[in-house]
């Protein structure tokens, strides 16, 4: 400012102008790793692996905080605790990390969106944890309470039921079907689980099951049997309940038929297998007389009773009796004496009774714990049991119980002449108690109704099991006409003085207008119209019900709370047109012998490990078949696994062609796949000549992976997961379904609608379906197929397109799909290397897409991404895009053999790669140096552990920046010294365990040619980087790792020269100062032996007015850098005696 008064005015203009310093060497560290790890500290999740935080870049400062961030670098072990070398989940990339960082201060590293703990691999599918409020039926604790009556011994035996957990052991793999032949055998008891009824099932002398108590299962237990040979007189009588019968021959299946024909609900015949004649009764209830129900009365006529060895008098039936511990059945011959096979299904748990074990997920806890299941008859019962006092408000929502014959048929009252002659089975079922008052609200508004119809009602009362006595309720109208409306209904309602029920009309939300009748205690109610439709007239019916035992959610038809009766209720019997309010919804749980878990989320892997599990599907012509469709007598068990050729089939059967053979000796190449062929093409050499013969002869043929286009060849794609029979989501579980038999599969052309289109390969060609074989990686898709991705059905183009164009509305909808791609040549992806696929493919796809790794404020210099060949282009095209401002640190295979040949065709890229990796080399830059063998070290945990070049050269360019400038070569004994590793080698494929070598002096020779710099050890020194070339297709000064990473320090440097300048006047004096700056830089790298001399051109020779008029300046810059020593030649003379003193003269 201008001074008013006499003083001193001093100004600063600050006219100083240097380069800022360089960070030193950052890399950025790429990596892959486990998901949720624990932090270092491990009291939480490393913020780093969590899916929220993939692909950020976070800048790490120390080890301590690398280990906070993305926890301790996990290596994987064997069960004995050895070190699993090679292992592609190991966190090469971290380890790395952490030794970097032991020795410098500034990191950025970037963990990829994969959870390589998905990949640890097991035999059957993964799942998740359950939903919180999942219940499960624990079907292995659980005790089912049966009871088996011997007549012989007087004496009851526990049963112990085979428990169906699977629609696959029921007929017509139904949910409701009863059980296969196939399963158990006669006299056994089983329980269909998959259902929520339960169903007890028994299986008879015709090895049929029958349902418990049933019709067909009272007719297949004999009250009377009479030995075979014993024969009759014809014309002879006999009086059984009361009905007389005649004889009409002289043998037992005269009997038989005299019986059936004239004797109501029973039945006789000649046991196929005995010749026994045998006497049953249906189990209807119509009985003797005398006897009761299910009895029957045997008189003398006029002599047949005595052919037959029968004395007068009344036999008891089978009896199926479900009741408690402290009602034992009297079944003993001096009571009811039932037969043999009759069964007690005790209710209640004591002394071995019936122990339902429920049990509740909490995900709080992570565990199931046990809520009661009492067993009760009625909804009614249970709440007299549980809640006597209160009728029902001391219960709690969430209380269980199960209802046994849940049909409540009643073999009491009607028993002999009654309507109800259906008799109770074996069955059971669990409920959930819903909490407060039980209340029905009709979705009819405004109803009317005419005045005198009625309808009944019963009601739960405190301190009573059994219902109040129907009560009457008759409708009325108000103004006299024969019309009464929702008022009318509410009056008569609460005219009938019912205890704990009340009605009203609803007054708010979206049924005004409607009925409302509510249980005031939580109880239960029954009502059934009794004279005209008055509560149908309200919208309250078994139309407007849902099934008992079911119930739909959200209906916008159906009323909460209300079902229609079982068929067995005494309320309306006869026509089944009464319905129940409770606060009893059926129960929705899983029924397992094991603990339950959710289907996976989606994207789920699976690295499923069976080697032995493939199912190979062959082309007929028109589309692609299970193998024994296609060739009938090849082996009925699908190919074989075995180490060495087999010699027969699997049963022993001689071997036909096309017989398959998968060869695990070599699962590092796997499959390796043969085919056999009796009339193959055979090479030998004779012997006594050495003169090649051909002939032709029975031998297993290798069939070629990367053919898929002749019939000789294989196709690798996903085409099933299950069989025709199992295609279908039956219980609506809305998962991918069960895996079918690989042995059911061979016999079954079912395809998925996006299996291989048939139409596109030869007949012959084979299918590998990678869906359901094993050795690979999938990844797991919810709605997968749907009717929304294959609509329609039956035209060409719509539903299964792959079978018959049916609708898939039907099918499990979710998938595993294969995620480990094929490779370049088609074949499949197996074993090891599908996880490492899957891997580099995310990896990939990272640093393909990622942004932020591309921004200027990220001040990396140097790339790598340890343990991983295959990324080197895709690191190459990230340094392009950031104008080669780093130097890329490339690795060579973990598994690549120490010898010339080997290190030179991996370079050369002799097996014709079509991309980098343990194949070979197929990238090139002026940035890139690529580094040889691997080394061993330890991890944190103090484990041996291998790990790749790149894991030991950051720590090497760390060291080398630490004591000099990045454009002296990291390499020799001063500035190459390893310092992280013990040894160096390679993994052998076929033993997985390291192999300690020597890179020779005749090896190094050979990977010079080829640009691959060793890591060697030398005595003295120890383990030594001895190389400094790029990997750069063209003879350069950039052909070595200290210019190249000069280049990069100088574009960078140079970038934060100019900056300042931009905006500037584009005139002399602005190009002055900008020639300056670049000038004091530069010769600063003279002084540090960067350069040898350089020159600096910005004048108006190259900014001539077409430049200065487009706003351009330019600077050009030559510079000379120093070359490092890399030959050293001394030649040796050796002098005679004194010639050395006269050269000196």
């Amino acid at each position: 400012m201008a001074l008013t008064s006499p003083g001193v005015e001093v100004s600063v203009i600050n006219e100083s102008f240097y380069v800022p310093s360089d960070a030193g060497t950052t890399p950025l560290f790429i990596v892959a790793s486990a998901q949720d790890k624990k932090n270092g500290a491990g009291d939480g999740t490393a913020a780093g692996t969590q899916t929220a935080n993939a692909n950020t870049a976070y800048l790490i400062s120390s080890q301590r905080e690398l280990t906070e961030t993305f926890g301790d670098p996990k290596f994987y072990t064997d069960a004995s605790g050895s070190s699993l070398h090679g292992y592609e989940l190991n966190e090469w990339g971290l380890q790395a990390a952490y030794s970097f960082l032991g020795v410098a201060n500034r990191a950025f590293v970037l963990r990829a969106n994969v959870d390589t703990s998905e990949l640890v691999g097991s035999a059957s599918a993964p799942t998740a944890r359950p939903t919180d409020g999942t219940y499960w039926f624990d079907l292995a604790s659980s005790s089912y309470g049966l009871f088996e009556w011997s007549q012989t011994n007087q004496t009851f035996t526990a049963i112990t039921p085979i428990l169906i957990t699977t629609t696959a052991d029921l007929v017509g793999s139904a949910s409701t079907g009863a059980p296969k032949q196939n399963i158990g055998s006669v006299g056994s008891y089983a329980i269909n689980t998959t259902h929520v009824s339960n169903k007890i099932y028994k299986k008879n002398a015709s090895n049929e099951w029958n349902h418990v108590g049933s019709s067909a299962w009272s007719t297949a237990i004999p009250i009377i049997t009479v030995a075979s040979g014993t024969t009759v007189t014809s014309g002879h009588k006999m009086v059984l309940n009361d009905t007389e019968i005649t004889v009409s021959g002289t043998a037992l299946s005269n009997v038989a038929t005299a019986i059936g024909t004239n004797v109501t609900n029973v039945t006789a015949s000649v046991n196929s297998v005995t010749g026994n004649l045998e006497i049953f009764h249906n189990g209807r209830n119509a009985g003797d007389s005398t006897g009761g129900a299910g009895s029957i009365r045997f008189n003398e006529g006029t002599g047949l009773l005595a052919s037959l060895g029968i004395t007068t008098g009344v036999y008891q039936g089978p009896k199926f009796l479900q009741a408690k511990h402290t009602s034992r059945p009297t079944w003993k011959t001096a009571d009811e004496n039932r037969p043999n096979g009759s069964v007690w299904f005790k209710t209640s748990s004591a002394n071995s009774g019936a122990n339902i074990i429920a049990k509740l997920y909490s995900s709080a806890s992570a565990s199931f714990s046990t809520v009661a299941a009492p067993l009760f008859a009625t909804n009614h019962s249970a709440i007299f049991n549980l809640d006597a006092a209160n009728g029902g408000t001391a219960l709690t929502a969430g209380q269980l119980y199960t209802q046994f014959n849940i049909t409540e048929e009643s073999m009491g009252a009607d028993d002999l002449g009654g309507a109800d002659t259906t008799p109770n089975v074996g069955d059971f079922q669990l409920f959930r108690y819903e909490g407060g008052a039980t209340i029905i609200q009709s979705k009819t508004k405004d109803p009317s109704f005419t005045a005198g119809e009625t309808f009944s009602v019963q009601e739960s009362l405190k301190n009573t099991e059994a219902l109040d006595t129907a009560k009457t309720v008759t409708m009325i109208s108000g103004d006299g006409s024969t019309l009464g409306d929702a008022d009318d209904f509410v009056t008569a309602f609460a005219t009938a003085n019912f205890t704990n029920l009340e009605a009203e009309v609803i007054t708010t939300g979206d049924n005004i207008g409607a009925i409302q009748i509510k249980h005031k205690l939580g109880g239960e109610f029954r009502m059934v119209d009794t004279s005209g439709t008055p509560l149908a007239d309200a919208g309250i019916s078994t139309t407007t019900a849902h099934s008992y035992g079911s119930f739909t959610a959200n209906s916008t038809t159906l009323i909460d709370n209300l079902y229609d009766a079982p068929t067995g209720e005494s309320l309306d019997s006869s026509a089944n047109n009464a319905v129940v309010a409770s606060n009893f919804k059926r129960l929705s749980y899983t029924a397992s012998l094991s603990e339950p878990t959710s289907e996976p989320a989606d994207g789920t892997l699976w690295y499923a490990t069976s080697i032995d599990e493939a199912d190979i599907m062959a082309h007929n012509g028109t589309t692609f078949v299970g193998y024994a469709t296609a060739y009938s007598t090849t082996d009925p068990n699908g190919p074989q696994f075995s180490a060495t050729a087999p010699t027969t089939q699997s049963d022993g059967t001689a071997l036909v062609t096309n017989d398959l053979w998968i060869d695990t000796s070599d699962i590092e190449n796997y499959p390796k796949l043969y085919r056999y062929n009796t009339a193959a093409t055979l090479s030998s050499t004779n012997t006594a000549n050495q003169v090649a013969v051909t002939t032709t002869g029975a031998a297993f043929e290798l069939v070629d992976k990367t053919d898929q286009t002749t019939e000789d060849g294989i196709v690798f794609a996903d085409a099933r997961m299950q069989t025709t029979a199992d295609r279908l989501d039956q219980l609506e579980t809305g998962t991918a379904g069960p895996m079918s038999p690989i042995k059911d599969l061979l016999s079954d052309g079912f395809l998925d609608p996006d299996a291989p289109d048939p139409t596109l390969f030869p007949q012959g060609i084979l299918l590998w379906n990678t869906r359901r074989s094993g050795y690979n990686v999938k990844e797991y898709k919810n709605n997968h197929i749907t009717s929304t991705k294959y609509p329609g059905s039956g035209s060409s183009g719509l539903g299964n397109i792959r079978a018959s164009n049916e609708l898939v509305s039907g099918y499990f909808p979710d998938r595993w799909v294969t995620k480990s791609s094929n490779n370049a040549d088609g074949s499949g992806s197996f074993g090891r290397k599908a996880q490492r696929k899957v891997i580099v493919e995310q990896l990939k796809s990272e640093i393909d897409t990622n942004q932020a790794i591309r921004e200027d404020q990220r001040g990396y210099n140097v790339i790598a991404v340890p343990g991983y060949p295959e990324l080197i282009q895709n690191m190459i095209n990230l340094n392009t895009d950031r104008n080669n401002t780093a130097f890329i640190v490339g690795d060579t295979p973990l598994r690549l053999e120490g010898t010339s040949t080997n290190i030179q065709n991996w370079a050369n890229n002799t097996a014709g790669a079509l991309d980098n990796g343990e194949d070979g080399l197929i990238s090139a830059s002026d940035f890139l140096g690529v580094f040889y063998p691997s080394g061993q070290t330890t991890d944190n945990t103090g484990k041996t552990i291998v790990v790749p070049p790149s894991h030991m050269m950051l720590r090497t360019l760390a060291n080398n920046d630490n004591i000099a400038f990045p454009w002296f070569a990291p390499a020799g004994t001063r500035r190459g010294v390893v310092d992280n590793a013990t040894s160096v080698g390679y993994i052998d494929t076929s033993s997985g365990e390291f192999e300690t070598i020597s890179v020779t002096e005749s090896v190094r020779d050979s990977m010079h040619e080829v640009k691959v710099n060793p890591i060697t050890f030398f005595s003295g020194a120890g383990i030594v980087n001895f190389g400094n070339l790029t990997k750069t297709s063209a003879s350069s000064a950039l052909d070595r790792i200290n210019v190249s990473r000069l280049a990069v320090y100088l574009r960078t440097q140079l970038d934060a020269i100019a900056k300042p300048f931009i905006f500037e006047p584009n005139d002399e004096l602005t190009r002055n100062e900008i020639k300056a700056a670049v000038e004091s830089f530069l010769l600063e790298l003279v002084g540090q032996r960067a350069l040898f001399d350089f020159l600096v051109v910005c004048d108006d020779t190259n900014n001539t007015p077409t430049r200065i008029d487009r706003n351009e300046l330019y600077v050009d810059i030559a510079i000379e850098p120093i070359k490092s020593v890399e030959f050293i030649y001394i030649p040796l003379r050796i002098k005679n005696t004194g010639e050395i003193a006269k050269l000196g003269n």
